[in-house]
Parts: C-alpha cells; sequence; structure tokens
C-alpha cells in the first residue's frame, strides 16, 4: 500500500509538469484582506517545520500590553516569543522548560508576566523583557494530571490553573520560597477545560467535560481584600472554593469569559451552542436565566468580549462570529470573515493542480465533497483550520471596546482583525437594536 506522501507525489509529477501553487496554509507574504461587507484582516505566519516547511499548528497564544510581543506554542512543549515587526514576526525567544505539550497561555498586562501550562503537569511564570530574556518560576500545582488551561486573575495577584485531575488549582506567590504555591478546588466529574474570573477577583467559573458550568468562592486570605457578598448572605465566603451554583451545559464545555462589567457569563459547548449566564448581585444564578444560541455552524472553541454587549467567538467554523445583546437576548448577528481573503489566496489554478488540491483537502481536512468543481479544493476563509485562540490587549482597546483582535490556528497562521470599519459598527448598532430595553 502507498503512503498518502507517495501518493501525491506521483500524483504531482505525473505528466508535464506543472507549477505548484503555495500550500494552501502558507501565504509567501502577508495577505490584506476584508472589504465593505467584513472586518480588514491581515494575515501572517508564525513558524515553519524545520523538515517538511509546512506551517506549525499555533495551540495556545497570548500578547502583551501594548501589542508587539506574542507568545504562542507550535503544538510542542516550546514556547516561542515573537515581535511584530509592523509586516511580520521575528522571533526573541524560545523558552523550552516544559517536556509535553503546552496546553495554555496567558501575559499579565500590567506586570508582564507570562503564565504558561501544559501536559506535563506543570505551570511556570516567566519574568523578563526583550533585553534580558524571561526567567521562569516554577509553579507548585499538585496535580497529577495534566494542566490545561490557564488565567490571570484581573488583580494579576493570583491565577487559576484547570487540569485533568477533575480539579482547579489557584496560584499565589509565596514570597519567602520565591515559588507560586496553590490550592485546590475540587468536586467535578470529568476534566476541567476552561476557567474565568469575575471582576472582584472573588469568585471562579469553571467549564467541565462533564457538562456542566461551576461557580466556586475563591478568594484566598493573606492575598485578597475582605471578600464582598456578592451573591447575598446566604452564599458568604467561608472558605476557598466553596461552590455557589451548577449550571448544565449538556455538552463539553470549551471556554467561558466574564463580561467587562461582569453581568454575564459566556462559555461555548461542543454541542454548537454558545450560553450567556446572567450574574445578578445578591442572587446566586439560576438554570432557568441561561440564553442559549444554537450557532449557525460548527462548534466555537474560543470567546472573546470586544466590549459588554458583544463577544467574538471562533473555533471549527474557521470563521469568528459575533454574538450581540439585543435587551435581555443575545443573538448570533454576523461572521466578520467576508471570505474574500481566502478567495484571493488561493488564486488561479490549473485544473491539475485543482484536483490535487481536492485529493489534498480530502486526506488533511476530511472535505470528501462531490459537489461542483471547486467543492472541496480550498476553505475560503482566512483561517484554514480550525481556530484555536482570541486575544486583545489594551493597546487595541482591550475587552471593553476592542478595536483590534487577534486570532490563532491549527493552521499556522495568525489573523489581525480590524473591528474599526464604519460599515462593519453600523452592522453591529443595527444588530444591537433594544440593547437597553
Amino acid at each position: 500500500n502507498m503512503s498518502v506522501s507517495d501518493r501525491m507525489s506521483m500524483f504531482q509529477n505525473e505528466g508535464e509538469a506543472t507549477p505548484q501553487r503555495p500550500h494552501a496554509g502558507l501565504p509567501t507574504k502577508p495577505i490584506e484582506g476584508g472589504s465593505s461587507a467584513g472586518a480588514a484582516v491581515s494575515v501572517h505566519m508564525l513558524s515553519l517545520d524545520d523538515n517538511t516547511k509546512r506551517p506549525r499548528a499555533v495551540s495556545c497564544l497570548a500578547v502583551n500590553g501594548d501589542g508587539t510581543l506574542f507568545a504562542y506554542s507550535p503544538n510542542n512543549h516550546e514556547v516561542h516569543i515573537a515581535e511584530y515587526t509592523g509586516s511580520g514576526f521575528k522571533t526573541i525567544s524560545v523558552l523550552k522548560e516544559h517536556d509535553q505539550l503546552v496546553t495554555s497561555m496567558d501575559w499579565a498586562h500590567n506586570s508582564d508576566r507570562i503564565v504558561t501550562c501544559s501536559q506535563d503537569r506543570n505551570a511556570y511564570v516567566w519574568d523578563g523583557d526583550r533585553a534580558k530574556g524571561w526567567k521562569p518560576t516554577l509553579v507548585h500545582l499538585r496535580i497529577h494530571r495534566a494542566a490545561t488551561y490557564v488565567k490571570w486573575c484581573n488583580s494579576e495577584k493570583k491565577f487559576a490553573v484547570a487540569s485533568g485531575q477533575k480539579s482547579v488549582a489557584v496560584c499565589y506567590y509565596e514570597e519567602e520560597n520565591n515559588w507560586w504555591v496553590s490550592k485546590l478546588i475540587e468536586g467535578f466529574e470529568s476534566t476541567v477545560l476552561t476557567v474565568a474570573w469575575h471582576k472582584s477577583d472573588m469568585v471562579l467559573a469553571a467549564g467541565s467535560s462533564d457538562g456542566t458550568v461551576r461557580l466556586f468562592a475563591a478568594a484566598v486570605k493573606g492575598v485578597d481584600s475582605k471578600p464582598s457578598q456578592i451573591f447575598g448572605p446566604d452564599v458568604s465566603f467561608k472558605k476557598m472554593g466553596t461552590e455557589i451554583c451548577t449550571i448544565r451545559a449538556n455538552a463539553w464545555v470549551h471556554d467561558m469569559t466574564f463580561s467587562p462589567s461582569s453581568d454575564v457569563l459566556a462559555f461555548t459547548s461542543h454541542d454548537s451552542c454558545v450560553s450567556f449566564l446572567p450574574i445578578v448581585e445578591g442572587t446566586p444564578p439560576s438554570q432557568e436565566s441561561v440564553v442559549r444560541v444554537k450557532c449557525s455552524g460548527l462548534p466555537h472553541q474560543r470567546v472573546l468580549f470586544i466590549s459588554n454587549d458583544r463577544l467574538l467567538a471562533g473555533g471549527h467554523d474557521c470563521n469568528p462570529s459575533v454574538f450581540v445583546r439585543k435587551g435581555a437576548q443575545w443573538v448570533e448577528g454576523m461572521k466578520i470573515d467576508d471570505e474574500s481573503t481566502g478567495k484571493k489566496d488561493a488564486g488561479a489554478t490549473s485544473a491539475r493542480s485543482a484536483a490535487f488540491s481536492k485529493f489534498q483537502v480530502a486526506t488533511t481536512q476530511g472535505n470528501f465533497s462531490n459537489g461542483s468543481s471547486n467543492a472541496g479544493t480550498s476553505v475560503t476563509t482566512a483561517h484554514q483550520n480550525c481556530i484555536t485562540d482570541l486575544v486583545t490587549c489594551p493597546a487595541w482597546g482591550g475587552v471593553e471596546k476592542a478595536t483590534k483582535v487577534a486570532s490563532a490556528g491549527l493552521d499556522g497562521r495568525l489573523c489581525f482583525w480590524d473591528l474599526t470599519s464604519p460599515t462593519l459598527e453600523a452592522q453591529f448598532a443595527k444588530l444591537s437594536v433594544g440593547a437597553q430595553i
């Protein structure tokens, strides 16, 4: 039996030699795209595999406060720090403290620290800068399964690490020992996949593959000030890890985030739904108050608020979607990629190269479409594969009023999305009619 690579090579070399177009996931230079129907987008390739010269998938992404430095993992044990030069990326440091796949990272925008976690069951806090480099400080997680997700709290005094041990580690710095220690929150029935902090830093939300979203008290004595009674006297703080409520999601919860004002907790699940849980001070959240929005496409992997009334979600559709608050409800508004960039990237191809591309897409993406001649030959979105992360920073307006976001995906691409288009803003405003009802 011939291997896929052998068949592809035979197919390419058969008959007359035809000019080879670049690999579908590899733009030869940064691509600019977008139109009045969507957000303007700039596409960049982060790194290539040394042997195959193909793009390396990006498993996670983080950005510093001024939007000039990016940390990412090329789907392995390394953390790359790259500087954005205005036209491309220059790698300035490669951090190799982890032994296995880096699953998540977060960049604290005020303290300028990076926290990373990995399947090696460890987490590290990295201090440094361009000139001195980055030095790791060990985090004592006390877990015996892979770490899956990490998130700084708003004050940046502590962070939470989700894990396959059916628990969340809340970590804080112990100065006398010069390391980060943790306290565990348990009670889940399966792997915890994501966490999010309330703006008070006293409440932590966690989503799990057991199909639930749980809220916990997360104040740490000696680190936080006296906690306020956010959900009333019946849920007063007694011990870190006290469960406040459990919300059924009915599917794996991939990601979650609080709105800038923390009046809503948004989470995306594997049943292709994005749900919104209203947070009302003085009253514990309830199952009945959840607003579930069925997505028009495939499940989303990441969610990011771009204002208090707008949520950006990206995942297996390869096209970020905006969800808009409309009165007490939320609606799926629009996809910000009008797909002109992907069409421009694909370019004109001969019949032979188009057939080869169709075979390649069938083997790498599982697309065996038998429709029109163009079906299955290319992906017309800026991202050519699943979006794995969405980020913004204070220099781009932050989550309060984001004017720009960056996305990374399994195609190895990093895309900058400009959200300042007047036409795009007009479409958002039209969708938001009735938001103050």
